[in-house]
């Protein structure tokens, strides 16, 4: 049994991974978080103490000492803490799993592995959904081939930017500046939001249009799978969301430099985040999360693709947020067990076949299948 502190355990994504981990683990729970009044109410809910620690996570010197009393910390805040948490860990001497940044935030926690190994820390960035699930069927795949060349990674989500303020902030980080792709080995630079194709989803989905994301299962696939040569990752959104992310993008709205209203200073990300995510899923509203991994490789002496299909749906909430928040729950739960210290990603970091059989029972499963030419 280990102590697990969860940071934004109050959030969407947060209290999904609290209540697993309350209900399937006999783990101590702790949360820590601003909206201290619900951290309690949610602990008391679930029959558990109520531990919770008022924390602002851009307090570094508040984080560390908040930290350093559990065994392992589960990160569910915003990506833009990811490495102020990475640190605070670190000097904490604490493990950590994260929900996940983008690649050169990914890169950057890489970076700390000597760190993190003279710390003792194990640290697995990335577990979510995806980059998380999407690792561990890469690496599933790639166990199931004679040899990996190429993984294809593809994302339809169904919630509008209204679901939340966070999910209106994701979009805009989601679809600027630059996305990478490993191509014959090397990698490219190419323009986010950009790259279009036409993607055939496992039914009831079907074709739908993607594109590129600056995901971070491109630069850690290819630390750990050896062989592979070409890495994408791509999303798709219903095209009445494109249209809302390509409207707002052209009128400036991601920007995050402050102007005048009435004396008041905001800046229009703030304000679109806050204005257009408060409206949230009615109850009936439906959500969906459909995941989509192609392994490419060599089997028997045949060239073999492995394909990995699945799928969450929900009614009045974000299905992002419940399988990311069950999927950061069970990583967060097989890091607690001994293995040596360093920063890993999912792929190296998580046995895929444990890590299935977890979701499994959770009802959650995975479709495979494989094709040979």
């Amino acid at each position: 049994m280990s102590s697990i502190l969860v940071l934004g355990g109050t959030g969407e994504m947060g209290s999904v991974a609290v209540t697993d981990l309350a209900q399937r683990t006999d783990h101590d729970i702790a949360i820590a978080d601003p909206r201290v009044e619900d951290a309690r109410a949610l602990l008391r809910r679930l029959g558990r103490p109520e531990q919770v620690y008022r924390l602002d996570v851009s307090d570094d010197t508040r984080l560390v000492e908040v930290m350093a009393g559990h065994d392992l910390v589960l990160n569910t805040t915003l990506m833009r803490y990811t490495l102020a948490v990475t640190d605070a860990a670190i000097a904490a001497r604490v493990h950590l799993v994260d929900l996940g940044s983008y690649y050169d935030d990914t890169l950057a926690q890489l970076e700390r592995n000597a760190a993190a190994e003279e710390a003792g820390c194990r640290i697995v960035p990335g577990c979510g959904v995806a980059p998380g699930l999407t690792n561990v069927l890469a690496a599933l795949g790639a166990g199931d081939l004679d040899h990996v060349t190429g993984v294809r990674m593809y994302s339809y989500i169904t919630h509008p930017m209204y679901t939340s303020p966070g999910i209106v902030v994701t979009r805009f980080d989601a679809s600027t500046g630059r996305s990478v792709i490993l191509r014959d080995g090397s990698l490219v630079e190419r323009p986010s939001f950009g790259d279009h194709e036409t993607i055939e989803f496992a039914e009831p989905y079907g074709a739908q249009q993607v594109h590129l994301v600056p995901h971070p299962e491109v630069v850690t696939l290819p630390r750990y799978l050896d062989g592979v040569r070409d890495v994408v990752f791509k999303v798709g959104y219903p095209a009445e969301e494109n249209n809302r992310i390509a409207t707002l993008l052209s009128l400036g709205f991601d920007s995050d430099e402050p102007f005048d209203v009435d004396g008041h200073s905001i800046s229009p990300r703030r304000f679109a985040a806050a204005y257009i995510g408060r409206r949230g899923l009615a109850p009936t509203e439906r959500s969906a999360n459909v995941k989509k991994v192609l392994v490419d490789g060599v089997a028997g002496g045949l060239d073999t693709t492995v394909r990995y299909d699945f799928a969450v749906e929900n009614s009045g909430r974000s299905a992002s947020a419940t399988i990311t928040g069950t999927v950061a729950a069970i990583a967060a739960d097989m890091v607690t067990a001994p293995s040596a210290p360093g920063v890993r990603a999912p792929e190296s970091a998580l046995d895929p076949n444990d890590f299935l059989d977890r979701l499994a029972e959770r009802g959650l499963e995975v479709s495979a299948s494989k094709a040979t030419e």
